[in-house]
């Protein structure tokens, strides 16, 4: 038996929470990207009580699920798409959506809530086990998991983007009343990995990482 997975939120956003313009990113930060992939494929200890039978996630497939709406699928390069080494689940009310595509690990569900329970029938399976969901955008997918009545972790990569104005996509503002900043210990333990303390620099952009948890 699983205990449910656990709901994080990543993103990359400017001073302005802009995290995008003409359905694209507005940089080019290739470590910051590659850190998206390596959080959203790095699976939870087993030690952190996630997982309550270590044989069964030996013996069952076990990988990450990376929740998206539409506009998020389309704008990653076909070559690149489905995430590869996680489950691709994209929030659309068009079922035929990947027809003629059929990628693999990859469906299609109306909303979050229904993506959720989805997971879960998939965890009571002995199909494949996702271990946590990741909401990876856009704007509206972002509202709506933050507002999830459950523990969520955001992720996010604060960006000091000189055209930040030109951004035409926004991630919600964090209330901080209710998301609390966290120290960089707690960052790395829900990474999973060693993160970069502090400012980065790349390509002349400033950026830094973040966690946010919700105040208990």
């Amino acid at each position: 038996m699983l205990k449910k997975p656990v709901v994080l939120v990543a993103a990359a956003a400017a001073t302005n929470n802009g995290i995008g313009v003409s359905n694209g990113i507005p940089w080019r930060l290739r470590k910051e990207l590659a850190y998206f992939n390596k959080v959203t494929q790095t699976l939870t200890p087993l030690n952190n009580g996630l997982a309550s039978d270590e044989k069964l996630l030996n013996t069952i497939p076990t990988m990450n699920a990376c929740i998206m709406g539409r506009r998020t699928w389309e704008s990653i390069p076909l070559k690149f798409r489905p995430l590869n080494n996680r489950y691709n689940i994209v929030i659309t009310s068009n079922p035929q959506l990947l027809n003629g595509e059929n990628p693999e690990l990859t469906i299609t569900q109306p909303s979050i809530e229904a993506a959720l329970a989805h997971i879960d029938e998939l965890n009571a399976s002995t199909d494949i086990c996702i271990d946590r969901v990741f909401i990876v955008g856009g704007s509206g997918i972002y509202a709506s998991g933050l507002q999830l009545n459950t523990h969520v972790q955001v992720l996010l990569t604060k960006v000091q983007y000189a055209d930040a104005h030109t951004c035409d996509t926004f991630f919600p503002p964090l209330d901080e009343r209710v998301f609390e900043v966290q120290p960089h210990a707690r960052l790395e333990q829900v990474a999973g990995f060693n993160v970069p303390q502090g400012v980065q620099t790349e390509n002349n952009i400033d950026y830094e990482f973040f966690l946010f948890e919700k105040r208990s």
